[in-house]
């Protein structure tokens, strides 16, 4: 016959065993799940952008994302183009600096060599709240800044004019410029990401 002491001992042994395979049981349903979850968001990312035309900078803390709902346009069609600005730090939140807009667009016709600028009309500093994770965005705008003696001022009135593009071959490119605060030293971000559309 056991010892009832020697019988306690084993029982206690068999439930610790059992408990240490339970915990390491959830454990991996946990990462099988963490991992399901990142695979979904990486399919959901995927088929947002199916068809789209996508550009992307990832630079550490930040992405940068250029996308054109088109790679081919015609002449009176509404060209359609999102800026996108994303933190993927450690803070919950970051506050960042900068002159109207944190995202602008410059635009070069490659057919005529000519750029499409937009200069600021103020430089007084705002601020942006960018959550950890979330995407800040923008729709492109027509905007740009030249005089009636440019040599291409014609080209510019039919830029502003017409509800597309003139027909031509466009490279967009996507500016990132803004300052955070780092123990109170302004540290400057400029980030950039490109694409190139056609207009017929």
């Amino acid at each position: 016959m056991l010892n009832p002491r020697v019988w306690i001992l084993s029982s206690l042994f068999l439930m610790l065993a059992a408990c240490s395979h339970l915990s390491e049981e959830v454990t991996d349903s946990d990462n099988s799940n963490e991992y399901e979850r990142e695979h979904r968001n990486n399919e959901e990312d995927k088929n947002e952008h199916e068809g789209l035309v996508v550009a992307e900078t990832d630079a550490g803390e930040f992405i940068l994302r250029l996308i054109s709902e088109k790679a081919v346009y015609e002449s009176k069609e509404q060209i359609q183009l999102t800026g996108k600005l994303q933190y993927k730090g450690e803070r919950e939140e970051l506050d960042i600096i900068h002159v109207e807009s944190p995202l602008y667009f410059e635009l070069l016709e490659v057919d005529r060599g000519v750029e499409l600028l937009y200069h600021p009309t103020t430089e007084l500093e705002e601020k942006t709240v960018l959550k950890q994770k979330e995407w800040y965005e923008e729709d492109y705008v027509k905007r740009i800044s030249y005089s009636e003696a440019d040599e291409h001022a014609d080209f510019f009135h039919s830029f502003m004019e017409e509800p597309g593009f003139p027909p031509g071959e466009y490279e967009i490119e996507l500016r990132a410029d803004f300052t955070i605060l780092q123990e109170d030293q302004p540290i400057t971000h400029q980030y950039a990401t490109s694409l190139v559309i056609e207009v017929r």
